[in-house]
C-alpha cells in the first residue's frame, strides 16, 4: 500500500473563514438596516426643499438632481429654469439618469441634469382641486448612489468574499478526499504472498511437506544442491557426489587381510611391498 498523504489543513479554513465571513456580513447588514434604508428616503437625502406659493431659487451643483413629493405628483404642475440676470432663463435639462431611487411613500416629479453648478428658480403650481401642500425634495442623484455604496462595501465586501470562499473550500475539501480513497485503492493485492515470490527456490519447484511447514513457521527450507547430482554422461563412470562416511576412530589399526591362499590378490601389488 502506498503511504497516504497528508491533507492539507487549508481547504477547511478556507471553508471556515468563508461561513464566518458570510455570516459576519449578514450580521452587519442587519445592523446597518436603518442606516442603508435612510438612503432611500428623500427627508434624509435632499439638500434643498420648494413649496408653492414661494419664490424658491437654490444653488444646485454639478449632477443628477432627483425631485420628489411625498404623495402622488399629478396634481403637481413645477417649471425650472435658469435665474438669468434678475429674471428666470432657459429651462432646465430634464433628461439624465441616476441609480437613486425613492422608497414607495414618494414619487418623482422631475429629473434636471445640472452641468455645473447654476442657481435656478422653481415656479409650482397645483391643478384645480388639487391638494398641493407638501414640499418638494432636491436630491442629488450621483452623491447619494456614491455614499450608498461606500455604507454597502463593508458588509457587501464580507458577504461577496464568504460567498466565493464557502465553494471554494468544500471544492479543495472534495478533491483531497478523492485523493485519499485513491491512495487508499492503489495498493498491491498480491502483497500477502509477495515473500514467496521474492524466494526463487519457491518459483522453480513444488515444496515439500516439511519445507512448508519451516516457511509456516517463518523459517526458509533448505536449500539443496541440484547441480550435484547431476549423473554423468558416461555410462561407466558416476560422478556424483555421494555423502562422506565418517570413519570410526577407536581400536587397533591392525586390520586382518582379506587375501587368503584360496583367495590371492589378484594384482601384483603385494610384489612393490615385498620389494620395499
Amino acid at each position: 500500500m502506498q503511504p497516504a498523504q497528508t491533507s492539507s489543513p487549508w481547504p477547511k479554513r478556507i471553508l471556515i473563514a468563508g461561513i464566518v465571513l458570510a455570516v459576519c456580513g449578514f450580521v452587519t447588514t442587519i445592523f446597518m438596516a436603518d442606516h442603508l434604508t435612510s438612503f432611500y428616503d428623500p427627508v434624509e437625502t435632499s439638500d434643498h426643499t420648494a413649496e408653492i406659493g414661494e419664490v424658491n431659487t437654490m444653488v444646485l451643483e454639478e449632477g443628477c438632481w432627483v425631485v420628489n413629493v411625498e404623495g402622488s405628483s399629478s396634481d403637481y404642475v413645477v417649471v425650472f429654469n435658469y435665474i438669468d440676470g434678475d429674471g428666470a432663463g432657459e429651462e432646465v435639462d430634464d433628461d439624465c439618469r441616476t441609480d437613486y431611487q425613492p422608497n414607495g411613500d414618494y414619487d418623482t416629479v422631475s429629473k434636471l441634469y445640472i452641468e455645473e453648478e447654476s442657481e435656478i428658480l422653481v415656479s409650482i403650481e397645483c391643478e384645480s382641486e388639487g391638494e398641493c401642500q407638501n414640499l418638494l425634495l432636491f436630491t442629488n442623484g450621483d452623491t447619494t448612489s456614491t455614499e450608498l455604496l461606500r455604507a454597502m462595501l463593508i458588509p457587501g465586501g464580507l458577504c461577496f468574499t464568504g460567498f466565493i470562499l464557502v465553494p471554494l473550500g468544500w471544492l479543495l475539501i472534495s478533491i483531497n478526499k478523492g485523493k485519499e480513497a485513491a491512495v487508499q485503492f492503489v495498493q498491491n493485492p498480491n502483497a500477502s504472498i509477495t515473500p514467496l515470490e521474492n524466494d526463487p527456490r519457491v518459483n522453480q519447484e513444488m515444496l515439500t511437506t516439511d519445507q512448508l511447514y519451516k516457511l509456516v513457521r517463518g523459517e526458509m527450507p533448505d536449500e539443496e544442491d541440484k547441480g550435484s547430482n547431476v549423473p554423468s554422461p558416461f555410462a561407466n563412470a558416476d560422478t556424483r557426489i555421494r555423502p562422506s562416511t565418517q570413519t570410526k576412530v577407536g581400536g587397533s589399526i591392525n586390520r586382518a587381510s582379506a587375501h587368503t591362499p584360496e583367495n590371492p590378490p589378484t594384482d601384483e601389488s603385494w610384489k612393490n611391498w615385498d620389494e620395499a
